[in-house]
């Protein structure tokens, strides 16, 4: 195979000529050779990967490029790293649009504690002398601790405050692999599983580490819970049949983890799942939110929002999960970096001024370039997959109430939790048809509940059965094989 020269161009750095083989994907080639890129999954949806090409040399664009560029920029020579492969001598400017950094949301709020805003209590070490747990969030985008007081758990229960210790947070290092589930399950199937692993083993040893440091003693236990496939990669699971239909989980189970042989600290424990796509974090979000206890006269809904969308429905002596994929919709466009939150709050504002209409489509001013708001710019892609993400969520919701044969009148309370939840605006939310309307006076956002249910599963035994019989009664519902989602979905996309 003949080699090609490929001369580089950076901000910042001097010009690098690269010999690189002939077909060889430029992404590869740029990581090879130190320019890494955090988030690009390979397929040319998260629009991060860009080059421009220099003195006209541009490849013919291709599909993900016309959605990432406008045609100015197009013209320009940009187009994505990882759709095109190196045929010629090139030179190329390299553009790349890092992710930006998300905050791990530890606090929960609003409707599941006691007290006030249910803000824990940030309280020092009395002497070293009390045992404390750590609790473990481990998402897909970031990874969240908290070293909390064992003996607040039953305090908590009992109307008072959760003893926060201390907190840890950062980002999931598996993001290398893509930001998506998908992606890293792919990458694990061609061949990276042991550096899946070993990446995010290494964050959370770091985290429980200045934990331990700060409180100078080792906690009593710690206790993660996070999707099914994380805490697959994490326990070095095979995960192939995590990413093919049927989607079966090699084990759904209460899992310990011992992170090497001559290991001789805490016991680390991993938390039971409901299916392959509605995680130990959703058993935990339920547990913090009630959905534990059987509640005849109650109907309720939980809405967890991230690189997934989570739902449940419980009334009648049921509870009944379901998922949709999300992608980095509700965390943002990928050319603008603008949070989830604020993509929505823009549209809603978008909605109100005209700049889009109900079915989305940007006025004809806006719509090569996108709409500026400040450093802020959405594009009609962004939109396009809000608008997806928001009416498979919707859709979810109303099929989950149609199974448990209720109406919007029935429903007593909608928990939206995560992150994303936590800051969401819920009258915005209801505006562009997040949820259906009719619930839009029920919905409070209640934040991590994830973390505070790792929290409560680890700190209180009594819990842990009442988690697991969550689970085993918990019926899933897979949307795609459910008769009218697809016309439900189609009828749910415009705002």
């Amino acid at each position: 195979m003949s080699e090609k020269k490929v001369t580089v161009r950076q901000e910042g750095k001097e010009d690098k000529v690269i010999d690189a083989p002939e077909g060889a994907v430029f992404l590869q080639v740029l990581k090879m050779n130190g320019y890494s890129l955090v988030c690009c999954n390979g397929k040319g949806t998260c629009g991060r990967c860009r080059i421009r090409f220099c003195r006209n040399g541009a490849p013919l664009p291709g599909a993900a490029d016309r959605i990432a560029f406008t045609a100015e920029q197009l013209r320009g020579g940009y187009r994505l790293a990882c759709m095109h492969r190196v045929r010629q001598d090139c030179c190329i400017q390299v553009e790349f649009v890092e992710s930006r950094q998300v905050e791990a949301v530890t606090a929960y709020k609003g409707g599941i504690t006691k007290p006030a805003e249910g803000k824990p209590e940030e309280k020092a070490m009395p002497g070293g002398d009390e045992p404390y747990i750590i609790a473990v969030d481990l998402g897909t985008t970031t990874i969240a601790m908290q070293a909390v007081a064992l003996s607040s758990v039953r305090e908590w229960q009992r109307g008072g405050n959760l003893h926060v210790f201390g907190e840890y947070s950062c980002m999931n290092p598996q993001r290398q692999w893509g930001s998506d589930v998908l992606s890293r399950l792919q990458a694990a199937a061609d061949g990276q599983a042991e550096k899946l692993a070993e990446a995010v083993r290494t964050a959370l040893a770091e985290g429980i580490g200045q934990l331990g440091r700060k409180l100078g003693k080792a906690p009593q236990g710690i206790w993660a819970a996070g999707n099914t496939a994380m805490e697959h990669l994490l326990m070095r699971l095979d995960t192939a049949s995590l990413g093919r239909y049927p989607f079966t989980p090699v084990s759904l189970e209460e899992m310990e983890l011992l992170p090497e042989p001559e290991y001789k600290g805490p016991r680390i424990g991993l938390l039971p799942g409901i299916s392959a796509f509605v995680g130990a974090d959703i058993a935990a979000g339920l547990l913090a939110c009630g959905f534990g206890e059987r509640r005849e006269e109650s109907c309720r809904l939980f809405i967890d929002l991230g690189t997934n969308g989570e739902m449940a429905a419980a009334g009648k002596g049921r509870l009944i999960c379901t998922a949709t994929a999300a992608g980095p919709a509700f965390e943002g466009g990928a050319a603008a970096n603008v949070p989830g939150t604020d993509m929505i709050a823009l549209l809603a504002e978008m909605l109100e001024t005209g700049i889009i209409d109900e079915s989305g489509l940007l006025e004809d001013a806006y719509f090569e370039k996108g709409w500026q708001k400040g450093a802020l710019r959405i594009t009609q892609q962004d939109i396009r997959a809000l608008q997806m993400a928001k009416a498979a969520v919707c859709a979810g919701v109303e099929l989950l109430m149609e199974a448990l044969e209720i109406g919007a009148s029935d429903v007593e309370q909608v928990f939206l939790a995560g992150g994303f939840g936590y800051y969401l605006d819920v009258e915005k939310a209801a505006r562009i048809g997040l949820f259906p309307a009719e619930l839009a006076d029920k919905v409070t956002a209640v934040g991590n509940t994830s973390l505070l249910g790792t929290c409560l599963y680890g700190g209180d035994p009594s819990l842990r059965e009442k988690t697991k019989d969550l689970c085993r009664r918990s019926e899933v519902m897979n949307l795609a094989e459910q008769p009218g989602f697809e016309e439900r979905y189609l009828a749910r996309l415009n705002f």
